[in-house]
Formats: C-alpha cells, sequence, structure tokens
C-alpha cells in the first residue's frame, strides 16, 4: 500500500535562508537512507503563511518508511543536524494519506 507523507514547516520568521541550507544536507543524508524524491512547496504570496513549507514523499509502504526512518534517525550526521533545525522551525505537522482507487476519484 502506497503511502503518501506531507509534512507542513513553519519555520521562524528570518530563518528561512537557514532551513533551504540544513534542508539541502538533511535531503543528502535522507538520498543515502533511501528516502524516495520529495517535493517542496513554499506560499505563493505572503501574510502569515510566508513561512510556511510543505514537503511530501511518496513511499511504497509503511514498512519502507519505517526502515528509512530507523536508520536516518540513528545517523550521526542527522543527529548532529537536529539542534540547528529545533532552533528554526516553530512547528512541524506531519500527515499521512494513502491514494484513492481511481474509480473513487
Amino acid at each position: 500500500m502506497k503511502i503518501i507523507q506531507r509534512g507542513i514547516l513553519k519555520v521562524l520568521p528570518g530563518k528561512m535562508p537557514e532551513y533551504m541550507e540544513l534542508q539541502g544536507k538533511f535531503m543528502i543524508i535522507a538520498k543515502r537512507h533511501g528516502c524516495p524524491p520529495m517535493r517542496c512547496y513554499r506560499y505563493l504570496t505572503g501574510g502569515e503563511y510566508m513561512h510556511t513549507v510543505v514537503c511530501e514523499a511518496e513511499w511504497n509502504s509503511l514498512a519502507t518508511m519505517e526502515a528509512y526512518y530507523d536508520k536516518a534517525f540513528v545517523d550521526p550526521e542527522w543527529q548532529a543536524l537536529m539542534p540547528k533545525w529545533e532552533a528554526i522551525i516553530e512547528s512541524h505537522e506531519l500527515e499521512f494519506y494513502t491514494p484513492m482507487p481511481q474509480e473513487h476519484r
């Protein structure tokens, strides 16, 4: 069963350049451990959503996603980046979806 993972991150005001740099470093580590390609989006217009980033990944199964996180979370490089990440992220929500069959769209 395919799983769509969506992360909704709110970056602290003025910290978007740091976020972009850290995100690049995390993605290098993520690819090394088997993360599928991610699609990330920023809001087009300003306002309170200006600091919101949405990232999505499509996993082949929950087991594949779990195996990835088991490896990534113990990676020393990943662990070294986490305090920097936590210092610039106001909130981070995760949502999980499963695609609907074609006949239900």
